[in-house]
């Protein structure tokens, strides 16, 4: 039995090695977020390993980091190698789009939506359960539905884990886009715009393609940043966090009353 378990230790061992050698970066960058997710900073390493917490700083900064070391920075947080590796493999494995059968499916089911929409903002089985008029039983059904298409795991005592990559998006004109955008035409915007958190502005004038260009960037910057405050935000309580849905636009576009009066010389087409 002791030479088992030794044999699978050296395995472990000279995987981490390996991976260590090929991915140290991807690493790196888990162990990071592991560290941050329990709040340990590059002082309390520094104290740990007894080094400067600059030499700490470098050592991330650079990647240099032995594999000795690396076990002495995850006792800290009582995490084995062999879990970090884990943990590597897991985000490379995270899920960046569904097939469009696999989208279609979701959509099919309302309450199968539900569940995915609340799972993908970070909403725990009770908060669902408390949310939303699902008995137990149902919601667990609905859960192990999403695990079989990877999105999650369903871990002991109801435990949901996503396996989504920061970057996840849905089909691009796909079925639930095209659900969601059903929607916002017809529920979002009959709306004033006048109550807390609601803003809407629709800005109108001749500008040149260059111009145009430059502002796409803009947008797709801001929606950038409402990603990074979406996932910034996912270990702030429940009771924090509302459900906010922003829509950005901009396109060559002339009121139908407008257009109908034009001369067709003077049709001109956006290039």
């Amino acid at each position: 039995m002791y030479f088992e378990l030794s044999q699978k230790y050296q395995q472990l061992i000279l995987f981490g090695m390996m991976v260590f050698m090929s991915q140290t970066n991807q690493i790196i960058i888990t162990l990071k977020k592991t560290l941050k997710s329990q709040g340990v900073k590059y002082l309390d390493i520094a104290n740990h390993l007894c080094i400067s917490e600059s030499s700490v700083k470098r050592q991330f900064t650079q990647g240099d980091i032995s594999l000795n070391r690396l076990e002495k920075i995850c006792e800290i947080i009582s995490l084995e190698i062999s879990d970090l590796l884990e943990l590597v493999h897991l985000q490379n494995m995270q899920l960046e789009q569904l097939t469009i059968a696999q989208e279609r499916k979701i959509v099919s089911d309302i309450k199968l939506m539900l569940v995915t929409v609340s799972v993908l903002n970070n909403l725990t089985f009770e908060e669902i359960f408390n949310l939303y008029e699902l008995e137990k039983p149902e919601l667990i059904k609905l859960l192990l539905q999403l695990e079989n298409i990877n999105l999650i795991q369903l871990k002991p005592d109801n435990k949901i884990k996503t396996l989504v990559s920061r970057t996840f998006q849905w089909q691009c004109n796909g079925p639930i886009q095209r659900y969601f955008e059903n929607y916002i035409q017809d529920d979002f915007f009959d709306c004033q715009f006048n109550h807390a958190g609601e803003l809407r502005l629709a800005i109108n004038g001749m500008i040149s393609t260059s111009s145009n260009q430059t502002m796409r960037k803009k947008i797709q910057q801001l929606a950038q940043s409402f990603s990074d405050f979406a996932y910034k935000d996912q270990n702030i309580g429940f009771s924090r966090r509302y459900g906010t849905t922003m829509v950005i636009a901009i396109r060559p576009w002339e009121l139908p009353e407008f257009a109908k009066y034009r001369r067709k010389e003077n049709n001109k087409v956006f290039s």
